[in-house]
C-alpha cells in the first residue's frame, strides 16, 4: 500500500469504520512508515480531544458529530488567529487546516446509507470505489451511494430502504449512482416502491424506469442492421454485407403499479400493470403486452407482501 492510499483511510481507521482486511493493510503500512505513523498519531490525538469525555455514536452519527466538533474547533481557532499576534501561530494554523480537511473528508464520505441488506443467500461482494476494495456482502450491511454490488451464482440479495425493496437475482450487478437511483448493468432485479418514494432504475445508456408498485427489471439485446449500396462510376453497384450492431437495453415487466420510461429526447412513456416497457436500439421507449407471466416468481421466497 502506498502512502497516498493509506492516508485516505486514516480517518476511517481512527474512527473504527474500516473492515478487518483494509484496517490490517493500513495498520501494516503505518507500522513501517514513519511519516504516516506520525500523521495517524496526530489524527488520534485530535479526535481524542474532540471526543472529550463522551464517546461518539457509531457510523453516520459518529461522522456527523466528529465533523460538527471539528468545524467548531476550526471556527474557534480562526477567531483566535484574528485577535492574536500572528508570529507564534503557525502550529495553530496548521492544526486548524488539518481539522478542516478532516471534517470535509468525514462529511463527504458515504453521505448516509441508501439501502440495508436484510437477506442474503449465497455469496455477493461490494466494491467501495473510494478505496478500491471489494468486501463480502453481509446481512445488516449498509449500501451507500458510490457502491457497486455483484451477486454470485445461486445468490439472491434483498435490500430495503424505507418502504422500498430491491431483490437482486443471481449474477446481477448494480451501481448505486445516487440516492435511490440504481444502474443495472447485468442480471435482473425486482423493485418494489410506493408512490411516495421515488425509485429510478437505469441502464448503461441512461434509459430510465421510475418505478411505482412492483416491477421486474432486466436487460435485453436490441439490434440494428446497417446496409446499403456502394456505387462507383463505371462499375456495377456493390452491396456490402449487412452489419448488425447490438446494444443492451432496459426492460421493465410491470406486475403491479407502473413504470415511467424515460429515453431519448426526454420522451416519457408509461407502462402499466400487465405491460412490458422496453427501449429500442436508439433509446426510444415502447410498450407491449406482458408475455412472461412468470416475471418476478424467482423472487417470491424473499418477498413478504
Amino acid at each position: 500500500m502506498m502512502c497516498n492510499d493509506a492516508r485516505k483511510l486514516l480517518p476511517d481507521l481512527a474512527l473504527g469504520d474500516l473492515d478487518a482486511e483494509p484496517a490490517a493493510e493500513v495498520s501494516a503500512h503505518v507500522g513501517s512508515c514513519a511519516a504516516c505513523r506520525s500523521e495517524e498519531a496526530a489524527l488520534r490525538r485530535t479526535l481524542g480531544a474532540l471526543r472529550g469525555s463522551a464517546p461518539l455514536a457509531p457510523s453516520t452519527e459518529r461522522r456527523s458529530a466528529a465533523a460538527a466538533a471539528m468545524a467548531r474547533a476550526h471556527a474557534e481557532q480562526s477567531e483566535k488567529l484574528l485577535i492574536r499576534r500572528p508570529t507564534p501561530r503557525l502550529p495553530v494554523a496548521t492544526a486548524a487546516a488539518f481539522l478542516l480537511v478532516l471534517a470535509a473528508a468525514l462529511t463527504l464520505r458515504g453521505g448516509g446509507a441508501t439501502f440495508t441488506v436484510t437477506h442474503i443467500s449465497g455469496g455477493a461482494k461490494i466494491l467501495d470505489r473510494e478505496n478500491g476494495f471489494w468486501h463480502p456482502v453481509l446481512g445488516g450491511m449498509r449500501i451507500s451511494v458510490g457502491d457497486r454490488l455483484v451477486t454470485d451464482s445461486n445468490c439472491r440479495v434483498r435490500l430495503v430502504s424505507g418502504a422500498t425493496e430491491l431483490i437482486l437475482d443471481e449474477e446481477t450487478s448494480v451501481d448505486v449512482v445516487a440516492n435511490r437511483r440504481i444502474t443495472l448493468d447485468g442480471g435482473r432485479l425486482l423493485a418494489v416502491a410506493p408512490p411516495s418514494e421515488l425509485l429510478v432504475i437505469t441502464d448503461m445508456a441512461n434509459n430510465s424506469a421510475k418505478v411505482t408498485g412492483r416491477v421486474e427489471l432486466r436487460l435485453r439485446d436490441a439490434k440494428a442492421s446497417f446496409g446499403g449500396t456502394l456505387e462507383v462510376k463505371g462499375k456495377a453497384p456493390e452491396v456490402p454485407e449487412v452489419q448488425v450492431e447490438v446494444k443492451r437495453r432496459l426492460v421493465a415487466s410491470v406486475l403491479a403499479g407502473e413504470a415511467a420510461l424515460g429515453g431519448a429526447k426526454d420522451q416519457v412513456l408509461r407502462a402499466s400493470a400487465g405491460q412490458e416497457g422496453t427501449f429500442t436500439f436508439g433509446n426510444q421507449p415502447a410498450t407491449a403486452p406482458l408475455v412472461e407471466t412468470t416475471a418476478g416468481d424467482w423472487a417470491r421466497s424473499l418477498f413478504n407482501r
